[in-house]
């Protein structure tokens, strides 16, 4: 049995944008890798620059699930102690924290840095990335609820740098029963988060950490930072300094096991820009 599988999984079908499968490649190359970490690409179909098409009021659902399924598959050969997943999107920790609370049990708590809450369902949005903790809940997307063997209830999940909802966010909420707080001026404490922790009893974390919890203004390589694209209006934009979610990522590992890590939506826009100048020149095919 590998202790730490190392998850290299290139989603971009989820949120509907090609550069995250870039993004994901990048990401893999920069982060340490231990002596004791198995690695593993999770077999994703490359973007083409095809139109993506709507199932179930799902972009590409069909590619989605098989990315899932994929990672499935390498995890349950692996059969791992902890996971590092480095994505591509949100969605990429649909397969490894299911996994893990299967292994874990009772004993493991979800710590969501991200300024969205990812609950939505296909009624509400239609990219898949903006329902895994919905899946991972058994309240998402149908197909993609099927695919988690071990769901969280809502007293398991503890979102850090929240930012506000929209309405209809609000009400999902409101029905599952999760509790959060709305962090426009900053993060939680780290006296809140201990005591969450303690008062569930988590020996284990899975963390999951959405870059875009970061200020645009903070850190460049963000989904709102992208160049010649006006910002998105329909959804709030991360707050966080970037040292200050380190900070807290250094404290939360003395306060419990982190045995799955998720790094997610990484958009390294100056190495895109230069891929796809590149990319135009004949002497590179």
């Amino acid at each position: 049995m590998a202790k730490t599988l190392r998850l290299i999984a290139p989603d971009w079908q989820a949120g509907a944008k090609e550069d995250y499968y870039f993004g994901a490649q990048m990401l893999a190359a920069l982060a340490p890798k231990g002596d004791e970490q198995t690695e593993y690409k999770v077999p994703v179909a490359p973007p083409k620059g095809e139109p993506l098409k709507d199932e179930n009021g799902v972009t590409e659902q069909k590619a989605t699930v098989s990315n899932v399924e994929n990672a499935q598959a390498i995890i349950r050969k692996v059969q791992p102690e902890r996971i590092i997943t480095l994505g591509g999107n949100c969605l990429v920790s649909e397969a490894p924290f299911d996994y893990l609370h299967g292994k874990y049990g009772d004993e493991l708590g979800i710590i969501w840095f991200d300024a969205h809450p990812d609950i939505s369902t296909p009624e509400m949005f239609n990219h898949e990335h903006a329902m895994v903790l919905a899946n991972l809940m058994q309240k998402g997307d149908p197909v993609h609820n099927k695919l988690v063997a071990h769901p969280f209830a809502s007293k398991d999940i503890l979102y850090v740098g929240l930012q506000p909802l929209t309405a209809e966010e609000e009400k999902q909420m409101e029905k599952h029963g999760l509790s959060y707080t709305i962090q426009e001026n900053g993060m939680l404490g780290n006296k809140e988060i201990k005591e969450w922790i303690a008062n569930n009893n988590f020996k284990k974390l899975a963390v999951h950490w959405d870059l875009d919890v970061l200020a645009p203004t903070d850190y460049h390589s963000l989904y709102f930072n992208e160049p010649e694209v006006p910002m998105f209006d329909g959804a709030s934009c991360g707050r966080e300094k970037f040292i200050a979610v380190v900070e807290k990522l250094l404290v939360l590992q003395e306060m419990a096991d982190i045995v799955g890590f998720t790094v997610a939506e990484y958009l390294p826009w100056d190495a895109i820009r230069l891929r796809k100048a590149l990319n135009q020149l004949k002497i590179f095919h």
